[in-house]
């Protein structure tokens, strides 16, 4: 009687929601559906820890399961994650499972985070100006290298100390972006964004060296574990330029996919066996070889794998949709894609659509090889992410961190402020013209979003004025995009990042309100990846002061040095500027 009741009941249900039964079933021909639960273990060999962007935490993500384990929060536009310990193998190291750094773009700082208790323990910050956005780290886990994208610099900063070398970039405009350390030490290869240019730097003395022109406007650099080659992907060229390192030279160039931003690679013993990273063990990159390096194509919707020993592509998946960074585990079985877009994909949940991370499974004698396994929101707007193997973290359970004698002495745990002290709402669309007006006693500034700029480009207010951004996406699709969900975003970098940071869907405005009482320039961008052309939204807002027109040159940097608002009062920024490392 009970099971006909169920089954009575189950029959009405569907008559009343007939979508119930039958759609959840419908699944895309490019997603395998496990029928059973082996593929989301309760304990995950391997976590993924990811720079979240706009949210401005890391979130530890596990693998395969694609749960999310927690967020650490860090500050305001997180980019970059660096495991501590050397950078032999690939893009994810040889972990020591001590620490995570972190880079904030739209602070201008590194949190360093401790993986055994899972809190920040401190912030270096960057000399302004500076407008840091990547890092790297060097063999000896002791420096770490950084791209002052917004500025046109270089910083090289020693990790124990938080002492800066900061040099120019000549000549500008200059935009360093995206950076590797060779597994030797000896050379830093960053991309140089407007002059579609790699550069070379030497690390002792640090200086540029040398200039390879390569694709149009190139983005990613990422060296292989055998320290052999610099993959480049050469962003508006559709290919990836790869670099003989000993030679300093282009060695050939492949076409790949459109939109080529990020690549990942595999790292292989030499005699084929999988490089299983072990704390304290020094490996050469002799030892290390790379088998495949994985690319993401932002507007081909793909990623591509390419064969290292060929040099050509030898395969292609399909991503859902909009690829940025990308990511291999730690045992080389999954790539997994931090998609841009999720249009369609999932329910809505606010007036910011959520993005995704896209699990595919690279492994060559797997049934399900070049399929999605997972697919799963995320927060904020996810840059950059590294795998480690979960057992590089201590178990605290049952006294066990006793054992390892975890905690030797007064360790912090920082909690930024975050945006507490931003007054941002939400408000109609504005239909006031573009500029700045005096609103009584408060400069009013309308500044439009678009595919891919800011009108206006220039914002200069004087110090001490009661400021009011009303910001207004007008764009309808994000150039090749055509996503219906395009997300403008404005930051201004620095002392006026907690204060910024907002992000505004078509159809409304965005407002934030705070005193310019930090006289300087600071770049302001987009933070929110809008599409192929997305570095390039960009603007300067001025700050002048007493001593007149503001610039790189004339400003309260030394204010700016404090990191204000970032910390609650009594706890500080390191920051040490120096002209020697």
């Amino acid at each position: 009687m009970k099971k006909q009741m169920l089954f009575i009941l189950a029959l009405l249900s569907l008559a009343v929601y007939p979508s119930i039964g039958f759609a959840a079933r419908v699944t895309p021909d490019w997603l395998v559906e496990e029928s059973a639960p082996n593929d989301a273990p309760l304990q995950d060999p391997m976590l993924l820890y990811n720079a979240g962007g706009v949210d401005g935490s890391v979130a530890i993500i596990g693998q395969p399961s694609m749960r999310t384990y927690r967020h650490i929060l860090v500050g305001v536009d997180l980019h970059e994650p660096v495991f501590s310990g050397t950078n032999a193998g690939n893009k994810n190291g040889t972990p020591d499972g001590k620490y995570l750094y972190v880079n904030d773009k739209g602070a201008n700082t590194i949190g360093v985070i401790n993986l055994q208790t899972s809190f920040m323990e401190r912030i270096i910050g960057l000399p302004f100006p500076f407008g840091i956005h990547h890092i790297s780290m060097s063999p000896d886990g002791k420096t770490l290298f950084s791209t002052g994208e917004l500025t046109g610099k270089m910083g090289k900063t020693d990790i124990a100390t938080g002492r800066t070398m900061v040099i120019d970039v000549p000549p500008a405009p200059s935009a360093p972006d995206y950076l590797d350390v060779t597994k030797d030490g000896k050379f830093v290869f960053s991309g140089n964004y407007y002059h579609s240019t790699t550069m070379v730097f030497s690390t002792d003395p640090f200086k540029l060296i040398k200039e390879i022109p390569v694709g149009k406007n190139p983005h990613g650099h990422d060296i292989t574990a055998d320290n052999k080659y610099v993959l480049v992907s050469d962003k508006l060229s559709s290919t990836m330029t790869i670099i003989d390192i000993a030679k300093q030279a282009v060695k050939k160039v492949i076409p790949t996919g459109a939109g080529p931003l990020h690549t990942v690679m595999d790292a292989y013993w030499t005699d084929g066996k999988p490089y299983v990273p072990k704390p304290g063990v020094h490996v050469t990159p002799d030892k290390l070889m790379s088998k495949y390096a994985y690319e993401s194509c932002f507007v081909a919707d793909s990623v591509v794998k390419v064969d290292l020993n060929k040099l050509e592509v030898v395969d292609e998946y399909p991503v859902h949709y909009r690829i940025g960074h990308i990511n291999v585990s730690a045992d080389m079985n999954y790539v997994t894609a931090l998609n841009k877009f999720s249009t369609g994909l999932f329910s809505a949940t606010g007036i910011v659509y959520p993005v995704n991370f896209e699990m595919i499974d690279v492994n060559e004698k797997s049934k399900t090889y070049g399929k999605t396994l997972k697919i799963t929101p995320v927060d904020g707007e996810p840059h950059n992410a590294k795998s480690i193997f979960a057992t590089f973290v201590k178990d605290w359970t049952m006294g066990q961190a006793e054992e390892g004698g975890l905690i030797k002495k007064a360790t912090p745990a920082l909690h930024p402020l975050h945006k507490g002290l931003s007054k941002v709402y939400y408000m109609p669309k504005d239909t006031e013209k573009p500029g700045i007006v005096q609103k009584g006693d408060v400069k009013e500034v309308h500044i439009r979003g678009f595919s891919y700029g800011y009108v206006p480009r220039n914002i200069r207010v004087n110090k001490g004025d009661k400021v009011r951004i009303i910001f207004t996406n007008i764009d309808k699709a994000a150039g090749l995009t055509k996503n219906p969900d395009v997300t403008m975003g404005f930051t201004i970098h620095g002392p006026y990042g907690m204060q910024t940071n907002i992000a505004a869907p078509r159809g409304v405005s965005v407002v934030s309100e705070f005193v310019a009482d930090i006289a300087g320039e600071y770049e302001f961008y987009c933070q929110q990846f809008c599409g192929p052309l997305h570095l390039e939204m960009r603007g300067t807002f001025f700050v002048d002061g007493p001593k007149g027109p503001s610039s790189l040159q004339v400003g309260d940097y030394e204010e700016a040095n404090k990191y204000r608002g970032l910390l609650p009062a009594g706890e500080k920024v390191e920051v040490q500027k120096v002209d020697k490392l």
